[in-house]
């Protein structure tokens, strides 16, 4: 049973008594200094604002001929104005700049905009059938995948040889991973 006046009264009596502050969304807590304020490192955590520095926007690839239909910088541009705009309360300027955002692709095309993961992608509605070279190497993706995804990437005459290595040296997929990304500066 979760009693809220009794852990209020306590969080009150550690603040008063014993200058002790308590940040629930980040777990921390700290005495109060000479001059008041918080901590810098709780300030690098939660940043300007309530839920911290923001991360910048991220393109989640798609399909190479709908991701050569997006320019990468003007819909981050309006996204970055758009941030600017929610921060200033001008919700209509941030309304505008999100669809022009969305629209941005043309050729009916739209983008999917994600402000919690803050992140946008072309939005089709089928998945993908080849990820693209972003998507590929996520540590998800099992290693004979990885290897194959970034030969088909960056050499695709040679997929069948690869692919030939890696049943010749079952257990060694790890190291061949490596070695290609090596060969391909993907460290």
């Amino acid at each position: 049973r979760k009693d809220y006046d009794l852990s209020g009264s306590m969080r009150e009596e550690l603040n008063s008594d014993y200058g002790v502050h308590l940040d629930d969304r980040l777990k921390l807590w700290w005495v109060h200094r000479e001059g008041g304020g918080v901590p810098d490192m709780v300030s690098e955590i939660k940043g300007d604002g309530r839920w911290g520095a923001k991360k910048p926007w991220r393109q989640i690839p798609t399909t190479l001929e709908s991701d050569a239909c997006v320019n990468p910088d003007m819909v981050s541009s309006l996204l970055k104005q758009r941030d600017i705009a929610r921060e200033e309360k001008d919700f209509r300027k941030a309304d505008t700049l999100l669809e022009e955002a969305r629209n941005a692709p043309g050729g009916g095309l739209t983008l999917k905009i994600n402000d919690e993961t803050r992140s946008w992608r072309v939005w089709t509605p089928e998945k993908p059938s080849i990820p693209t070279q972003f998507t590929k190497y996520n540590d998800e993706a099992n290693v004979f995948d990885q290897c194959i995804s970034i030969v088909s990437i960056h050499d695709p005459n040679k997929v069948d040889e690869v692919k030939n290595m890696l049943g010749k040296f079952p257990g060694k997929e790890s190291i061949i991973l490596e070695k290609l990304k090596s060969r391909y500066n993907l460290r």
